[in-house]
């Protein structure tokens, strides 16, 4: 904002004048405010413990994304739960057949993980003899992941391929 003032005025004690004036305004601090919480809880063994890479994996689909041909496609997200580590495979169709090869695929590539976490999509329930799905809440760390390479296609690709939102 200073720079932008001084194009055209010199303001003497401009950074001091600036600061006092946006301390005072009242949609600025109703947007700095911290939300009142307790202390983070601790994380579970599994997060926070040493293993190799995608040992403990959290997996959840991203999408629909449509190609240009027309095509509509997901991206299936694996992440390790230690290390962030991600791993992207495209699927053409929601269904547990498609997520099952992703998940071979997945094997193939990366070796066979310890425990899969992944939240209660249609695709997995399909799937719940060869994956039990778990409860759509312990999925925080691999959702935030889901909105980072949204944000990351949308900003890398533009106009090649859409990418619709599902959340805000």
């Amino acid at each position: 904002m200073q720079s932008l003032i001084r194009e055209r005025f010199w303001i003497i004690r401009a950074r001091k004048t600036i600061k006092s004036i946006l301390n005072e305004c009242f949609i600025c601090a109703r947007f700095k405010v911290k939300s009142l919480s307790s202390g983070p809880s601790p994380l579970p063994p599994d997060r926070v413990n040493d293993c190799a890479i995608f040992d403990v994996v959290g997996i959840d689909l991203a999408g629909p994304l449509f190609l240009k041909t027309g095509e509509k496609v997901w991206i299936t997200l694996f992440t390790c739960a230690v290390y962030r580590a991600l791993h992207l495979e495209l699927v053409n169709a929601l269904s547990s057949d498609a997520f099952l090869l992703a998940l071979r695929r997945f094997i193939a590539r990366r070796g066979r993980p310890r425990i899969i976490y992944c939240d209660n999509g249609t695709n997995f329930r399909g799937a719940f003899n060869d994956l039990p799905p778990t409860a759509a809440w312990w999925g925080g760390w691999w959702e935030r992941l889901v909105r980072i390479i949204k944000k990351l296609l949308r900003r890398s690709l533009g106009k090649s391929i859409s990418v619709k939102s599902t959340k805000p």
